[in-house]
């Protein structure tokens, strides 16, 4: 639905807009299976937060220039714990972002843990200009919160929920981890009987990952935490998908539920390979395409404040990393971004890019997926998961991703 992001028109017009992404990455706690680009902090002093903002302000100011003459689509706020900056803070950054990009943003979202200090400023930040809430409860069970290793407790997500629709937010999105230590179905079924009863406008639900490098992945690597059996993770993810749709959300990407016309803009972008302009330690940018860069290209800033820093005072219009993507790269991109998305690949588009439909490329993986039960070939050569390939997204897309064919 046009209202959402969706379809052709929708995604011809997302190349000549732009979203910016904006990484907060300070965290009270930072959790043992996080893999992000975080620092730990007791409390974040106003001057540290300050000189952050102001950095902030100086790689926007020399890298606008990349996106310029397209219109501001959205805003996101990400972490970290954006929610542990001041509202003023949040306020500035929108001003200096609208400042260099015409138009009023779609949506601008600010993510959040459930705390008291953050429900305070609530209603700073709906007045600040954020419109959007993405909260990262996680799960209503304390059993699960203290093993996942959670800073919050279930009382405190009832009062942060209240609050936000008490500030007057009525675009909200819950986060919610599956498959951690411990959890059963009866548990799953728990946290969704909450998430249903609060009706929020968007639910985004993740398998939990034991990234190597994080103390989880090294907790499991030494026996000392074991995973969710397979079988019964993929009895949850069909689970997730059948409670929330029968009350009245659409899975529209893998991890993505909404009401109709609650999609997440900013977050779609990523998926349909639009531009977004990433700032700040860590933060990713995806390029246009066109020029040299036919295909786009992806730029990863510096993980560190240190190094991050030292890139600012270098070249603050070419901080961090540029990859430009050949053609087999992003034709894998392009195939695994699509199949992530409910309406799966238009070949139209595909094949406006790369010169053919996703066939001349890629035979031998749609028959492999076919065969498989895992995909959905169009009569016009259009590609989506099926129900079953769902289950199995992850290797899907390796298919598509491991073995870009170069045809050309």
């Amino acid at each position: 639905m046009p209202s959402d992001g969706a379809g052709q028109g929708a995604e011809k017009k997302n190349d000549d807009e732009v979203g910016v992404y904006v990484h907060l990455p300070w965290c009270e706690r930072v959790c043992p299976y996080c893999d992000f680009a975080v620092l730990a902090t007791r409390r974040l002093e106003p001057d540290v937060e300050a000189r952050y903002v102001a950095d902030l302000g100086r790689e926007l100011e020399a890298r606008a220039v990349d996106f310029a003459a397209r219109d501001l689509a959205t805003i996101y706020f990400g972490g970290g714990t954006p929610g542990l900056f001041r509202p003023e803070s949040i306020e500035a950054l929108i001003q200096m972002i609208r400042d260099h990009f015409p138009g009023a943003p779609q949506e601008t979202t600010l993510e959040l843990n459930p705390s008291t200090v953050e429900s305070a400023r609530l209603p700073a930040f709906r007045a600040a200009g954020v419109d959007r809430l993405s909260i990262g409860v996680q799960s209503f069970d304390d059993g699960l919160l203290k093993r996942l290793g959670r800073a919050h407790r279930a009382e405190v997500v009832d009062g942060t929920l209240a609050a936000a629709r008490a500030a007057g937010f009525d675009e909200i999105s819950l986060d919610l981890i599956f498959a951690g230590p411990g959890q059963t179905l009866a548990d799953l079924d728990g946290d969704l009987d909450r998430v249903i009863d609060f009706g929020p406008e968007h639910v985004s639900t993740y398998e939990l990952t034991w990234e190597a490098s994080t103390p989880f992945g090294r907790a499991l690597a030494a026996g000392q935490l074991e995973a969710c059996d397979e079988d019964l993770a993929a009895d949850m993810i069909e689970h997730v998908e059948a409670r929330l749709e029968r009350a009245g959300y659409e899975r529209y990407e893998i991890s993505s539920y909404a009401r109709p016309g609650h999609r997440a803009r900013h977050n779609a972008r990523y998926w349909q390979r639009a531009p977004v302009l990433g700032l700040g330690m860590g933060a990713h940018s995806t390029e246009m395409r066109g020029g040299d860069r036919p295909h786009g290209a992806r730029r990863a800033n510096p993980r560190t404040l240190e190094a991050w820093r030292a890139g600012l005072m270098r070249d603050p219009g070419g901080i961090g990393e540029e990859e430009r993507l050949s053609p087999a790269v992003a034709r894998g991109e392009a195939v695994f971004l699509a199949l992530r998305q409910r309406e799966g690949l238009d070949p139209a588009r595909f094949a406006a890019e790369f010169g053919a439909p996703p066939r001349r490329f890629f035979a031998t993986q749609i028959d492999r997926n076919r065969a498989a039960g895992w995909i959905e070939e169009r009569a016009d050569g259009g590609l989506r998961l099926t129900p079953a390939g769902r289950l199995v997204a992850d290797s899907v897309a390796e298919a598509f991703v491991a073995e870009v064919a170069e045809v050309d």
